[in-house]
């Protein structure tokens, strides 16, 4: 169960931290239960409500500093997605957008990346829709790491850079 000032990661919104849990917000329709009131961290909505009944299903708490730990040391070895046929490859990334987990978002990035460094694309050049799953994973991971670690947004590609260096010593 979620509680007062927790973060959780909120479908597109992205990182929200819940400010209180009340009575059915809406007075015109006759609904009943608690809702989660979510600010947004990041995003363009600043406050959503969230049915109490239906978050596991909407939102989930973000990584811990020990889940990001283990999260940052296994990037090497989480797989690429793989799938020759364009269609179904995006489809793929938006399942793995969908999912809303961070170990999906970091396997995005090292695909289009992979894609577009070492030339995996089949002769083609990468799509601007591949590059955007891959800017919008980049955008979540990121939003998701610098409320974990209490540092701004654009620091985070850094510390990832200087974890990896540091880890391979």
């Amino acid at each position: 169960m979620f509680e007062i000032n927790d973060f959780v990661f909120y479908g597109s919104e992205g990182v929200c931290r819940i400010d209180d849990i009340v009575s059915s917000p809406f007075s015109d329709v006759k609904t009943e239960g608690k809702y989660f009131v979510l600010h947004s961290l990041h995003g363009k909505n600043g406050t959503m409500f969230v049915p109490v009944a239906a978050s596991d299903r909407l939102m989930r708490r973000i990584m811990s500093k020990s889940e990001l730990g283990k999260l940052l040391s296994r990037m090497d070895s989480l797989p690429l997605i793989v799938e020759s046929n364009l269609k179904q490859l995006k489809e793929k990334y938006s399942e793995a957008m969908r999912s809303g987990k961070p170990d999906e978002w970091v396997r995005v990035i090292k695909t289009v990346y992979d894609r577009t460094v070492n030339g995996r694309s089949n002769g083609r050049k990468v799509s601007d829709a591949e590059r955007a799953f891959s800017e919008n994973a980049k955008k979540n991971l990121y939003m998701e790491i610098s409320t974990v670690l209490g540092i701004p947004e654009d620091s985070v590609e850094k510390y990832i850079t200087d974890y990896m260096e540091n880890k391979a010593v």
